[in-house]
């Protein structure tokens, strides 16, 4: 929604000024997803609005709920008829997250990964992206009564890092106070380990939760696993991190996924936490274990005493580390699942 234009528009039309404030405060505080929704305006000003903009850029086409009702995947078509897809969690009773998409596609190609799989089509705009943060907050509103998004994650189709510039003024607008509000803490932003990227992030958002995906600390392996690590190997990731945690002073998230027979062992998990104290103290990461969501491609799910034994040695050598509850499975909406098909 671009609120230039609508102001504008409404300014040459004679319509006093706090009419913007009134179509600002309904779609980012009060979750309006059409301009008939903003009953605060006259009936004949929406009728005419409506002709002339549009709130959300994107339109959807499925939406399907996961039996557990925890998970919601949406499937979104773009104005160039590419589609995109995002997914709204229920990680904490009342209060929902949604992983947010930042571009068609993915060229990093993670070979695990349904997204990477398919390349990439083209980076989302900031205002793709802040669309998908409006249509579930008006899902909720009407589905949800009472249920609010708290947090939002960076973590769906796209390196957010190669889309630097859409993804920081969407991160502008979400924790605008004027806007949506989002505090800083409330959001996270994943890559795969983009060097530049995170130097960036370091200084634009220092508040704003980072999340690496790392998956192994080997670079033979991880080359296999993320083609990306070719262009910033293991070395320049801990060089970027160092500086990253010195900068900020902020914790670090680091995404595992454990794939069977592959990074699930215990000298994996030994490695893992070499690695991390080369980097900084151990109080500055929480490593995320997420099993493997299965795919269309040839790897298996480690078994839950594989995934109990790599948590439990982290934590026996002072790593903070989590499993990570796989939610949307049975839509296609886990990690590494979405493929805007």
């Amino acid at each position: 929604m671009d609120l230039k234009k609508i102001a504008a528009w409404l300014s040459d039309n004679g319509h006093p000024e706090f009419r913007l404030q009134q179509i600002t405060d309904a779609v980012y505080k009060k979750g309006s997803a059409s301009f008939e929704e903003i009953t605060a305006l006259p009936e004949p000003l929406r009728n005419a609005i409506k002709y002339k903009f549009r709130i959300l850029a994107i339109e959807p086409e499925t939406i399907l709920e996961s039996k557990a009702g925890d998970a919601v995947k949406g499937s979104f078509w773009l104005k160039d008829k590419h589609k995109v897809e995002s997914v709204l969690l229920n990680l904490f009773p009342g209060k929902w997250s949604i992983c947010v998409s930042t571009q068609v596609g993915c060229p990093v190609q993670c070979v695990f990964c349904a997204t990477g799989r398919r390349g990439l089509k083209r980076n989302l705009s900031p205002d793709e992206i802040i669309s998908q943060h409006l249509f579930w907050a008006n899902y909720l509103k009407k589905h949800r009564p009472g249920e609010k998004i708290g947090g939002v994650i960076y973590m769906g189709m796209g390196e957010p890092f190669l889309n630097y510039e859409s993804v920081a003024e969407s991160l502008r607008i979400m924790t605008d106070p004027d806007l949506i509000g989002l505090g800083d803490r409330h959001i996270s932003v994943s890559t795969v380990g983009h060097v530049p990227g995170i130097r960036r992030f370091a200084k634009d958002f220092p508040q704003i939760n980072l999340a690496v995906s790392l998956h192994a600390v080997e670079n033979e392996l991880r080359s296999k696993l993320v083609p990306l690590n070719d262009k910033y190997p293991l070395d320049q990731i801990s060089k970027a991190l160092k500086d990253y945690i010195y900068a900020t002073k902020r914790k670090v998230f680091i995404e595992y996924v454990m794939l069977g027979g592959v990074n699930d062992s215990q000298s994996s998990a030994r490695r893992l936490s070499e690695w991390l104290k080369g980097v900084a103290s151990p109080k500055y990461f929480t490593v995320n274990i997420i099993p493997y969501n299965a795919t269309a491609y040839d790897f298996k799910a480690p078994t839950k005493e594989r995934v109990a034994a790599f948590s439990n040695l982290l934590l026996t050598l002072n790593i903070s580390s989590t499993v990570r509850k796989s939610l949307g499975a049975d839509i296609i909406g886990a990690c590494g699942q979405l493929a805007d098909k």
